[in-house]
């Protein structure tokens, strides 16, 4: 990095620090390109932080008995994050693991039982089926003589997001910088970085990344398509201990996914996606807590359910724009020029998009230059997006 008065000029400028852009980040600079990612808001604002932090290996994409090419493309990423997980690979991300395992839950009804069944067949022993009515190794929810489904264990960990957030912000410190209001490249390619009555430096990159999700839409030529999910939270003194899994219902998403999370006072919360919140967008708050109630009720019928509290917010979930508007198989990555814009699709498959940038970058012969930060020692940085569940204006019922 050559710098010149207040310009600083770099190899790649990355835009947005949700989970895209920060393992992009990682991995440029593991390469020896001099990188810097520009955040407006906090890390992880918006669909990072709103994950339910599952590391998929390809059974959520398998329900129906065939290995689609989405499943294929995911497969390999539980064993990537895994390696990060233990210190190895793009990050260190030692101590961000919530749960080795998540469970794949079939009800008695036969529909339930035989998509569980095809799935755990296809994905070459990543399921395991764990046998016994009350079993110790169920989930505590199950563990119940009333339960008579069957748990499949799938090798696909679980991950703290908010603590991975802060590996990377730990570790990258000095290449992550807060910018006020949207950072935007002007006609030449510079990017102006203000911040309140701070003089203004010029960022000048030889390639500009945007991996900022909705944000992305300032680029004006790259298409996206927003779906929308409204997720729900339940908490209360009856919530029969942590639950991570999917139950399978009749289409080829689970009917529930249920992840456990402690919120600021370390109660537990149930957070709850699947089939309940892609069509819980055609619902209000009041119906889509009466349907979570009703699911809950049928799912887990042992269980009180009447002392629980709960409260849903909507996401937008950021993508390349598909023709049928259905979800894209993989990440996807759009060029015009030294300028490029990202998403990953799912949190699980950053790495993946780090490798299809970095392949980007050999074409058009970016070269890696040593980096000198010295003029944004004292810039200001972004702070770590809250949890959801620890939101102040989150109404709960």
């Amino acid at each position: 990095m050559k710098i010149t008065g207040t310009t600083i000029k770099v190899d790649v400028a990355i835009i947005g620090g949700g989970i895209a852009g920060l393992w992009l980040l990682a991995r440029l600079r593991r390469l020896g390109f001099s990188a810097l990612l520009i955040e407006s808001e906090a890390l992880g604002t918006g669909q990072t932080i709103c994950s339910q932090g599952i590391i998929h290996g390809g059974v959520k994409y398998s329900l129906q008995g065939k290995v689609t090419e989405a499943a294929k493309l995911i497969s390999e990423m539980p064993a990537v994050w895994r390696r990060c997980l233990k210190g190895e690979g793009d990050i260190d991300l030692r101590g961000s693991l919530l749960v080795e395992h998540q469970y794949l839950l079939a009800t008695r009804s036969p529909r339930s039982w035989f998509a569980g069944l095809l799935a755990s067949k296809v994905v070459n022993g990543r399921a395991e089926k764990l046998v016994g009515i009350g079993a110790d190794s169920y989930p505590p929810a199950l563990r119940q003589a009333a339960f008579r489904g069957t748990v499949y264990r799938l090798d696909e960990p679980i991950v703290d997001v908010a603590s991975v957030l802060n590996a990377f912000a730990d570790q990258h410190h000095e290449a992550i910088v807060l910018c006020e209001g949207p950072a935007v490249p002007s006609g030449d390619g510079a990017i102006t970085l203000r911040y309140l009555d701070r003089p203004m430096l010029a960022i000048r990159p030889s390639c500009t990344i945007f991996a900022a999700g909705g944000g992305n839409s300032a680029v004006l030529w790259a298409s996206l398509q927003q779906r929308p999910l409204h997720m729900v939270l339940v908490r209360g003194p009856s919530l029969p201990g942590p639950m991570y899994g999917h139950f399978v219902g009749t289409r080829d998403i689970p009917r529930l996914t249920v992840t456990t999370h402690c919120d600021t006072a370390g109660h537990l919360v149930w957070y709850l996606g699947g089939e309940l919140a892609e069509t819980g967008v055609k619902r209000d708050r009041q119906e889509q807590i009466r349907m979570a109630r009703r699911e809950l009720a049928s799912l887990l019928p042992w269980v009180d359910w009447s002392p629980t509290q709960f409260a849903t917010f909507s996401v937008k979930r950021a993508e390349a724009l598909q023709s049928d508007g259905s979800r894209p198989i993989g990440p996807s990555v759009m060029r015009d020029g030294r300028t490029l814009v990202v998403w990953p699709t799912k949190l699980a498959l950053a790495p993946l998009l780090a490798d299809q940038v970095e392949e980007m970058l050999r074409k058009l012969d970016l070269r890696p230059r040593p980096a000198d930060l010295r003029l944004l020692e004292d810039w200001p940085r972004p702070k770590i997006a809250v949890y959801p569940w620890n939101r102040e204006d989150l109404v709960w019922s």
